[in-house]
């Protein structure tokens, strides 16, 4: 089979945006008419829908970023600090984990670190590392975030104690690390925006059980005339929906899409 042309894949996401725009628009719209016609009875079958749609957004998302050229990526960098983003992703993190049944922790050695960077994407990087981690802990298992500093570089460190990695062949003739029966999409998507940082995602097993994820980014100083920013915490550009939602979709039980739950 010839793989397929960049054009077409463009072609092809932009045709399954569109139905997935309209798939949205018809799940808000028949949410509320459901529950006053039919009742709370029919909520469970509601936040499954919900559920495969914040999923299919997830795998948009993630085909969507890969296809735009390296000139196009939408990188907005201001001053940020990356101490409180992971603070506040951990806090939420957590709340969400703890439906997931899974044990999460969040360590840092720095209470403010300072760089250029953008929010958003840093955010969108931790939360595909953290699903993954989360899915491969499984009920019971155990993940967590770690963020550090080593020689003028910041490390953040998201690791678990599930089964690890494998490696497969990427069509570009290098191996690349991913979940057993997973696309490895969010881990493409990962290196991207690590990569257009000037950082780099490694991974490392555990001697017999769990897989650490590491970014590596440098501490560039901001410009002078930049201005401190806090990245946004709950929503990013996807029509209001919820960046954790969409992105730990995968790995939510589908309890947590009940309708009232995401008002």
């Amino acid at each position: 089979m010839e793989p397929v042309s960049e054009d077409l894949g463009l072609l092809l996401v932009e045709q399954l945006r569109a139905q997935m725009n309209n798939l949205s628009a018809a799940v808000q719209l028949l949410t509320p008419v459901v529950r006053e016609k039919a009742g709370e009875q029919y909520d469970p079958y509601l936040a499954i829908l919900h559920q495969s749609l914040y999923r299919m957004m997830r795998m948009m998302g993630n085909l969507e970023y890969l296809q735009l050229p390296e000139e196009e990526l939408p990188v907005e960098r201001t001053s940020l600090d990356l101490a409180g983003l992971c603070r506040t992703l951990g806090v939420q993190v957590s709340a969400l984990a703890e439906q997931a049944e899974i044990s999460f922790s969040y360590e840092e050695e720095a209470g403010s670190l300072i760089l250029a960077g953008d929010g958003g994407l840093l955010r969108r990087l931790l939360l595909g590392l953290l699903a993954n981690a989360f899915q491969a802990a499984g009920k019971g298992g155990k993940a967590g975030l770690r963020l550090s500093v080593s020689e003028g570089r910041a490390l953040l460190t998201v690791w678990d104690n599930g089964p690890g990695l494998e490696a497969v062949p990427a069509q570009s003739g290098h191996e690349l690390l991913q979940r057993p029966d997973g696309l490895g999409l969010g881990l493409r998507v990962a290196r991207r925006i690590a990569a257009s940082h000037g950082g780099t995602l490694v991974f490392s097993q555990q001697e017999e059980r769990g897989c650490r994820a590491i970014v590596s980014l440098p501490l560039t100083g901001p410009e002078e005339s930049d201005v401190l920013r806090t990245p946004r915490t709950g929503n990013d550009q996807r029509g209001g929906f919820s960046d954790l939602m969409v992105e730990l979709s995968g790995v939510l039980p589908y309890q947590a899409f009940l309708p009232e739950d995401l008002v």
